[in-house]
């Protein structure tokens, strides 16, 4: 890579960061490229000579936030505890304690897929990394006897994908439901579908979280 197109990177992730530090201290829909620019210390101009629009931005940047997000799922995947303690592991980091700015910007974006089906591959690829990161986890279980399952292992990491989703968009429109009260619920469906006993997720989870802290998804 020359010095020039090494810049030209450099600058467009200057754009993004700034576009995270609006989009952190603004409400929904507060985010324009001449704040951003602002932030960037640059003119609207400049901003628009990297990124054609504000919604190519934005979506440059959830792209960004999903590849890290997934990151640290894979993370838990590549631990060295049973299967069980990580897929607990894996409801925990799904259905966190508070919605990250950059997860709530993940779902926020959704309307803009409509006119935008360009970016529909970004949020496809996130949904199914996530699948295949738990359909992962369940066969690992089913193959070494820890798991029972009650449903093929494809359907039960996609019921437990549309799970996290669903508990995490339900904060977004004003439920104030407990987010432990959430997780319990994902976890039980788990332990139906693994053939778990009742409580074994959650048991499990406050023996690792010592050594695995929560954090913000």
């Amino acid at each position: 890579m020359n010095a020039t197109a090494r810049r030209r990177l450099e600058r467009r992730d200057e754009i993004v960061q700034a576009f995270w530090r609006v989009a952190r201290t603004r409400p929904r829909g507060g985010v324009n490229v001449r704040a951003v620019a602002a932030e960037a210390a640059m003119s609207p101009a400049n901003v628009l000579h990297y990124f054609a629009s504000l919604n190519e931005l934005q979506i440059t940047a959830l792209a960004g936030a999903m590849e890290q997000f997934a990151e640290r799922r894979q993370g838990i995947l590549d631990r060295s505890e049973s299967a069980a303690a990580r897929i607990a592991a894996m409801i925990d980091a799904g259905v966190p304690d508070e919605i990250s700015d950059e997860l709530r910007q993940v779902y926020e974006s959704v309307p803009v897929l409509a006119a935008h089906p360009e970016y529909l591959p970004a949020h496809r690829a996130l949904v199914e990394r996530q699948v295949m990161l738990y359909r992962t986890l369940v066969e690992i279980g089913a193959g070494t006897g820890e798991f029972t399952l009650g449903s093929p292992p494809g359907i039960i990491a996609r019921n437990l994908v549309a799970l996290e989703d669903a508990y995490d968009l339900y904060p977004l429109v004003g439920d104030r439901t407990p987010r432990e009260e959430s997780r319990v619920a994902v976890r039980s469906y788990a332990e139906l579908a693994l053939g778990l006993a009742q409580g074994a997720l959650t048991a499990l989870t406050e023996l690792t979280a010592a050594a695995h802290p929560p954090r913000s998804a």
